[in-house]
């Protein structure tokens, strides 16, 4: 017997709100959607076409509407108080990235959701999109890993970000890697694995709305022994931000490298006893592939049990890795190892 579809309600309904309504409506029902602003609600209806009970405060919703789920699509700030609060009333958590402000956030959506026995995952499409699946797949023919390297240097300026000012405050978004930084640091944990220290050094300030530097340049060392350089700027007009952060990855018997580009991905890589690069073009970026595997995933594994692709592990590492690099960009460039906070872990039975 099928299953009638599972309720979930949305919240934040800015940019990304409205697309990822129909990514969710595949799989399951949006019921109920919530965001502060009237505008926003207003131009969910008009964008979508759906005609739902729209609430300003997620307490109401959650009072009010029966709901199976929730999908949190909001600023970061709120991600905390929205999780928990659906964490107590019984409700699966789907949260979208970056899953909190810093660690001891997440910890508080991790032990709210096993208190009630909800499931929680974080969205982290880019290790699910193929160009990037493609790259951690291919570990099998160029062995483990040794060394990654990834410039993000883009132009903030040619985005709309005006709507979303919060962007500007770290207070509200975490920091800088948050805007730009949180999707390569999590393909990266992909490729090899836990993070064992990390070290930062920030650059002079150019742009005076951010309240956090806009240039970062990160180190990290696995536990595996690989090295990874993340170079992040939001200050350099040659390139958009989809054009940008295509990484350099030498493993152990070759090498990749993946050049992005605004329309399509060119993959290119080689095993040392080989004479000629191999090419692979990627005229799909990858993000239906990807939004579809991740949400049609949380929704098996709150019906069947089933394993799913992602859960709140890879987003409460990533979130650890840029509260890290954050913290030693103030201390100028100190390495700290991680977990930054053993004292929040579980203990090992």
């Amino acid at each position: 017997m099928q299953k009638d579809k599972l309720r979930f309600a949305l919240f934040g309904l800015g940019d990304f709100g409205p697309e990822f309504v129909r990514y969710l409506n595949e799989v399951a029902e949006v019921v109920a959607v919530c965001d502060p602003s009237v505008k926003a609600r207003v131009r969910f209806g008009e964008t979508t076409g759906l005609d739902l009970p729209a609430f300003e405060h997620y307490a109401e919703l959650l009072d009010r509407v029966d709901v199976d789920a929730v999908a949190i699509t909001s600023p970061n700030f709120t991600h905390k108080a929205i999780a928990v609060a659906a964490a107590q009333r019984g409700k699966h958590v789907y949260c979208e990235k970056a899953m909190a402000l810093n660690v001891p956030e997440c910890w508080e959506m991790v032990r709210a959701c096993d208190a009630t026995g909800v499931r929680l995952m974080v969205g982290h499409k880019r290790r699910l999109r193929p160009p990037w699946a493609r790259m951690i797949a291919l570990r099998e023919q160029l062995g483990p890993v040794l060394a990654i390297n990834v410039a993000r240097y883009w132009n903030i300026r040619l985005r709309n970000y005006s709507s979303r000012e919060w962007w500007q405050r770290e207070e509200l978004t975490g920091g800088l890697l948050t805007v730009s930084g949180v999707h390569t640091i999590d393909w990266m944990r992909a490729m090899c694995g836990d993070v064992a220290r990390v070290s930062a050094l920030a650059g002079p300030q150019t742009d005076p709305q951010f309240s956090y530097p806009d240039t970062l340049h990160v180190a990290l060392q696995f536990h595996s022994g690989a090295l990874a350089s993340l170079t992040v700027s939001l200050h350099y007009p040659l390139l958009h931000f989809r054009e940008s952060g295509g990484p350099q990855v030498v493993c152990r018997e070759g090498g990749m490298r993946f050049l992005p580009y605004k329309d399509h991905l060119d993959l290119y890589w080689q095993r040392m006893d080989e004479a000629e690069a191999h090419h692979e073009r990627f005229d799909d970026l990858g993000f239906d592939h990807a939004y579809r595997l991740e949400v049609g995933d949380f929704v098996r594994w709150i019906n069947e049990g089933r394993q799913p692709c992602l859960t709140w592990r890879e987003g409460l590492r990533c979130v650890e890795v840029m509260e890290a690099a954050h913290r030693s960009a103030q201390q100028n460039g100190a390495w700290l190892n991680l977990p930054l906070y053993p004292e929040l872990e579980p203990v090992q039975s």
